[in-house]
């Protein structure tokens, strides 16, 4: 064999090792706990979902809030903010992609605090809206009431000593660390948990650039201290766009064989028939679909037999896992048929059957309020989900604006009719009409 048969023989084993070793490093990034899940929680696309069910991370990944703001003043000592943005603040309600933007840039600080936490502290009213104005920091709205060991699983992929329940949380900057701030939603008092370890710089880093809009909190505002406190306001009317609704389901076994196989079902082995709803059945599995769009699945075989049990996802936990499998469940039923709605948690609670998961729809932000309450509802017992209710609707912007007063006057007109320590924010309201307009809406305080 002549020398240049031997070089390219040679060269042909080096590329292929060069591919089989970077294919190896590709597999081993992808392994770790760490990166997978902060993957997961912020690219659009998200993290693969379970075989036999579709992807659909771009209608939300899992652990985005839906409002935020920044304190670009309050600084420790030794920290400095780009020259303009001193006393400012930003706020961001109703752009559900703004608030990933800004979310993907502080994640990285807020995983660093949470991994790193001390125990929780109560504090008190006070402390709390000291830190959402005095100091360096970010507060973020979650809409639903999120669990901390789903949130830090979202973001990591771990497990957390932290069990609360939250919606609201600040992340605040202090000489040697980090403090996370939230309320309790479960007995409604703040605590706060501050990190020695996380450092500083860097959530001061993750919020440079960014300037004020004029954002400002009820309590601040004495024409607004009617309002439940913590309403976060912007200066003017928002104009969200109206929406076009649509029942997806409406070919009746057609649209249900589409949903069963997007579900996991196989559709040799299911049969089909119709009652006063159309049903689908394989085995101890079923799933209803009304004439209105909402499937309803139940499994009705001995335990551990079922189509959807719920997998180890990782060292976050068997709430986390329980939340995640659930969710992907949703998203998969959800994804090809809803158009621009994304999911987000509403809440997680104990029964005496089971854990009992709720989902909600928002449109760019603004949540969206059914006749039924929430948007999907699963029941997860022994180790696997037994029983779930789906509502499926699909928006699409038609391209006009809602008009909406400005935020003064929609808290003097919420006011005017006894509302007082409410929560005022927009919301869609969706009772099975074909128009969705946004309005001013109260929620209860706490």
């Amino acid at each position: 064999m002549d020398n240049s048969k031997i070089r390219r023989i040679v060269e042909g084993v080096k590329t292929i090792l060069i591919v089989l070793l970077s294919c190896s490093a590709l597999w081993l990034a992808a392994q770790t706990p760490l990166a997978a899940p902060m993957w997961g929680l912020l690219r659009e696309e998200g993290p693969q979902v379970q075989p036999g069910q579709s992807q659909g991370e771009e209608h939300g990944p899992g652990g985005v809030p839906m409002a935020m703001a920044v304190n670009l003043f309050g600084a420790p000592d030794g920290l400095s903010l780009p020259e303009g943005t001193e006393g400012a603040r930003r706020g961001i309600r109703y752009d559900q992609a703004a608030c990933q933007e800004l979310f993907e840039q502080v994640a990285g600080p807020l995983l660093e605090a949470l991994s790193s936490a001390g125990e929780p502290e109560e504090v008190s009213r006070l402390e709390w809206e000291r830190a959402l104005t005095e100091r360096l920091g970010v507060y973020l709205d979650f809409q639903g009431q999120v669990p901390l060991p789903v949130l830090v699983g979202w973001l990591s992929g771990e497990e957390t000593g932290l069990t609360a329940s939250v919606r609201l949380m600040a992340l605040s900057a202090w000489e040697d660390g980090l403090d996370v701030y939230y309320r309790d939603e479960g007995d409604g008092r703040f605590y706060r948990c501050r990190s020695h370890v996380a450092d500083p710089y860097s959530l001061s880093q993750a919020l440079s650039g960014l300037t004020g809009n004029g954002a400002f909190y009820a309590f601040e505002r004495e024409d607004y201290a009617g309002l439940d406190p913590d309403t976060l306001l912007l200066p003017e009317a928002p104009s969200p766009a109206v929406y076009t609704a649509a029942n997806p389901m409406s070919a009746g076994q057609t649209a249900l064989e589409s949903l069963v196989r997007d579900l996991g079902f196989s559709l040799n082995s299911t049969s089909f028939y119709f009652t006063d709803e159309q049903v689908a059945r394989s085995g101890d599995d079923s799933v209803r679909l009304s004439d209105r769009g909402t499937a309803q699945y139940l499994y009705e075989g001995k335990a551990g037999g079922g189509l959807f049990p719920v997998p180890s996802l990782g060292r976050s936990g068997p709430l986390f896992d329980s939340v995640e499998t659930c969710r992907r469940i949703a998203l998969s039923a959800i994804s090809p048929r809803c158009g621009e709605t994304r999911l987000y948690l509403m809440s997680v609670q104990e029964r005496p059957e089971g854990l009992e998961i709720d989902f909600g729809y928002s449109l760019n932000g603004v949540p969206v309020l059914l006749d039924r309450g929430c948007a999907a509802r699963f029941l997860v017992s022994g180790g696997q989900v037994v029983q779930f209710s789906i509502h499926l609707r699909g928006y699409t912007a038609n391209g006009s604006a809602s008009l909406t007063l400005p935020p003064r006057q929609a808290a003097a007109a919420l006011l005017a009719r006894g509302l007082e320590g409410e929560e005022l924010l927009l919301t869609y309201a969706d009772s099975g009409g074909d128009t969705l307009t946004a309005g001013w809406s109260a929620r209860e305080g706490d």
